[in-house]
This record gives C-alpha cells, structure tokens and sequence, in this order.
C-alpha cells in the first residue's frame, strides 16, 4: 500500500510552511516544518525537491500529473525503508 501519493507532492510544493518537509509518522504522511518533525522520519525537504526541479531544467509549475505520480513512487520507495 502507498503512503506517498501525488497529493501529498503537490501539498509540500505548495506549502508555504517554513522549512517545509514530507515526513512519515505513525505510518502517515505529514507535511510539517523540518524543525517541528521530532519523532517522524524525514523523507524529503520541500527546499530538496525544488533543488533536484531546478537541477533538471524544470519549476514546481510545469510538473505533469505523470512527474507527480513517478515522483510519488519513488518517493513511496524511500518511506517504506526501515527507519524512515
């Protein structure tokens, strides 16, 4: 079952949090400020992910729903390990 789904990408692009993050707590995931993270695994920054957009020639803005969804799933990948 899939705990990152392209909503929650589209949350944390859209997230005016400072220091904005994607974490996994309890088994769900959360976008929360990285400071206020405490307990739940980091699984991506919201300041990471627009550096890897911007590193590959592309904004938030121009993401496609099928980017969204490949980023999910890889995104999901990383949830899913132990310790995360």
């Amino acid at each position: 079952m899939a705990m990152v789904e392209p909503h929650d990408i589209r949350s944390l692009l859209a997230s005016e949090i400072p220091d904005a993050a994607m974490v996994v707590d309890d088994g769900r995931v959360r976008i929360v400020s990285e400071e206020h993270a405490d307990h739940a695994a980091v699984v991506v920054t919201k300041q990471t992910l627009v550096d890897k957009l911007d590193a590959g020639g592309m904004s938030p803005d121009e993401l496609t729903d099928d980017h969204v969804k490949h980023m999910a799933k890889a995104l999901d990948q990383i949830a899913h390990k132990p310790g995360v």
